[in-house]
Order: structure tokens, then C-alpha cells, then sequence
């Protein structure tokens, strides 16, 4: 019998003003997705991660397993996409979460399936 090791988790640190923005991006997706169970069980999981208790400097670490990153990369991505010039400030904070989780290449190899 072999044991099954834990996915290696990422821990996305986000600050207070990132906080609200990811949560909007993941809400967006799953009211975009809402045919897709599997889309919208793992950004709701992720949105659960983003009421953690935050750091002594105001930071919340939540920790994203692979499919949940995607998830989490993919919303943040249409939202910013979505977002016109008269809202910088919200493209500004989507594209520091976005710049915190790895790249592109990354997010297409990885499987939800």
C-alpha cells in the first residue's frame, strides 16, 4: 500500500486592498460558470481562504493547491481583461495578484481535469 503524497500547496499573500478585488474576480466567475460545479466548488473554496485571519502586518496567506490556483489565475485574469482606463486603481491591485501567482505557461499545464 503506497501512501499518496499531499499536493504542495502555493500561499498567495494578499493584503487588505487585494482581498476584495480577488473576491470579486472569483464571485464573477462563479456566477459566469454557473454550468460548471467543479469551476464554481473551487473558487468557492478559495473565496473560504480569502476570511483567514490575517498576519501582524494585515497579510492573509491562502493557501491554493494546484487547480484552485488556476481557478483563482483565471479570474483574476477576466476580470482584468473586463476592467476599462477609468478604473486604474482596480486594474493596478488585479495586476499585483496576478503578478504574485506564477506565469501564463504554468497556469495552462495544469489540468482540472
Amino acid at each position: 500500500m503506497t501512501l499518496e503524497e499531499p499536493e504542495p500547496q502555493y500561499h498567495l499573500r494578499l493584503e487588505p486592498d487585494e482581498l476584495g478585488v480577488t473576491a470579486t474576480a472569483l464571485r464573477l466567475l462563479v456566477s459566469d460558470e454557473a454550468h460548471e460545479a467543479q469551476i464554481r466548488a473551487l473558487a468557492r473554496e478559495v473565496l473560504d481562504g480569502l476570511e483567514g485571519e490575517p498576519d501582524e502586518r494585515d497579510i492573509v496567506s491562502v493557501a491554493l493547491g494546484s487547480k484552485q490556483m488556476k481557478i483563482t489565475h483565471t479570474a483574476l485574469r477576466s476580470l482584468f481583461r473586463d476592467l476599462g482606463r477609468e478604473q486604474a486603481e482596480e486594474l493596478e491591485i488585479l495586476r499585483r495578484v496576478i503578478d504574485k501567482l506564477p506565469d501564463e505557461h504554468v497556469m495552462r499545464a495544469i489540468s482540472l481535469d
